[in-house]
Order: C-alpha cells, then sequence, then structure tokens
C-alpha cells in the first residue's frame, strides 16, 4: 500500500489559508512534539541562524536536498543561484513550483543524475534520509559524485547523545545493535498517520569518520546551544 504524502497534505493546506495547522512527530525515543506547518514557509529574516549562515555561504548551483516547502530554494533564487531543489514528496514537489521555485523535482537523492553542483544542502537534518551510518555512506559518496571538485555540501545534523546523559554527567546509552542516533519516526497529520521511517541523527565523529571513507574532508563550521552543528563537507583538505 503506498504511504500518504503528510508534508504534501500539510503544505497545500499553508497555501490554501490553513496556516495554523502542525504536523506531529513521534520517534521510538522521544515524547511526541508538534511541528508547526508555518515553519516551513519561513522567510530568510525568520530563518535560524546557521541557516542563514548557509545561505550566505551558498555559491554557485545549488542542489537543495530535502526542499520542503522550498523556502531555501527561493531565497538562494532570489540572490541569483541556480538551484534545483529536489523532494520525495509530490505534494511539496508541487507546492514549490506553486511557489515559484523554477527547478522543483520530486525524486529520490540516490537516483539524482546531475552533475556540477558547487554546492549541496542537507538543512534541518537533511542527511538524516541515510536512516543509518551504513546508508550515510553511500549518501556522501553519492553526493560526493555531484559535487564539482573545489564545492561544498553543509549537513546539518544533532548529536543525540545529550538525551542520554545522567545528572552525575555519565552517559548511560541502552546496549543494542543499533547506533544511538538511527531512530524510527512516525508522522500524524489531521489524524492522518503515516508509515513509520528510520531517520538519522549523526554525531560529528561519526560523520567525519564516514565522510573520510568517501575521499571527503570534514569541519564544523557551527555548534548550537541545542546539539545541532552544521559540518562543511569538501572534497580537498581544509
Amino acid at each position: 500500500m503506498q504511504d500518504v504524502d503528510i508534508f504534501g497534505m500539510a503544505f497545500k493546506d499553508y497555501l490554501a489559508g490553513k496556516t495554523d495547522r502542525v504536523i506531529r512527530v513521534a520517534t521510538n525515543i522521544s515524547e511526541n512534539e508538534e511541528l508547526p506547518v508555518a515553519y516551513f514557509f519561513r522567510s530568510y529574516g525568520k530563518m535560524p541562524e546557521w541557516e542563514q549562515m548557509v545561505i550566505d555561504r551558498c555559491r554557485g548551483s545549488v542542489l537543495d536536498v530535502g526542499a520542503g516547502a522550498g523556502s531555501h530554494a527561493l531565497e538562494l533564487q532570489a540572490r541569483g543561484h541556480d538551484v534545483c531543489a529536489i523532494d520525495h514528496s509530490p505534494g511539496a514537489a508541487a507546492v514549490m513550483r506553486q511557489r515559484g521555485v523554477r527547478d522543483a523535482l520530486c525524486d529520490d537523492f540516490f537516483r539524482i543524475g546531475r552533475k556540477g553542483f558547487d554546492t549541496i544542502l542537507f538543512l534541518m537534518n537533511g542527511g538524516g534520509m541515510a536512516g543509518t551510518l551504513k546508508r550515510l555512506q553511500k549518501l556522501l559518496t553519492h553526493a560526493g559524485k555531484l559535487l564539482n571538485s573545489d564545492g561544498i555540501i553543509y549537513l546539518e545534523s544533532t548529536d543525540l547523545m545529550y538525551m542520554y546523559r545522567e545528572d552525575d554527567g555519565s552517559v548511560m546509552i541502552p546496549m543494542g545493535q543499533h547506533y544511538y542516533g538511527e531512530l524510527k519516526y512516525q508522522l500524524t497529520y489531521q489524524g492522518i498517520k503515516a508509515k513509520p521511517f528510520p531517520w538519522l541523527f549523526v554525531d560529528p565523529d561519526n560523520l567525519t569518520d564516514i565522510a573520510g571513507r568517501c575521499g571527503l574532508f570534514t569541519r564544523v563550521i557551527y555548534q548550537g546551544r541545542d546539539h545541532n552543528y552544521v559540518a562543511e563537507i569538501r572534497k580537498t583538505g581544509i
């Protein structure tokens, strides 16, 4: 059975004037949270500082992966960048085109064959689509093939180690087969539940190690108070 397009439904409702709705997000390690749909339609001035920093650093042709409603793509497009915005949600791609994103595709990142990008973006933990550490290597390898020799990948993620830290400073990570940043997500919108799916949060050390195996060099250029960070990843040493 085909899964429901939660983001597509929510984004279309927002454009239809239902601007106060939320997407409910559940994971296997945390309490349910509400994600305002309006957040995906934010302007540059309302983006968090790390997103503004990355947008200011973008150059040349840009591939925006997991572009959502297209807010980053629209800002970059307005600055004169050639932007290709992709998302696996058909509804999201349609909304991006409706909002004015000129090159908005509904596609799987791993099937993208277009090369020659100067910048590739995985904002809003976009690299989490890898699902596991093993597939993160596949994701970075593919990104490297799409990137120009002097191009840059910007990847935002969060180290979830803090969720397992005790009051005395010790860390109690549950023993098991999986890396602690490999989660199961489920989205609900207006009472409609999508199928659970894997999502990855990777710590900087593992990201650096895996990128190195792909022939890529990593440095953290932003560290947030909420344990999120932005990594700059290149084909050449930094």
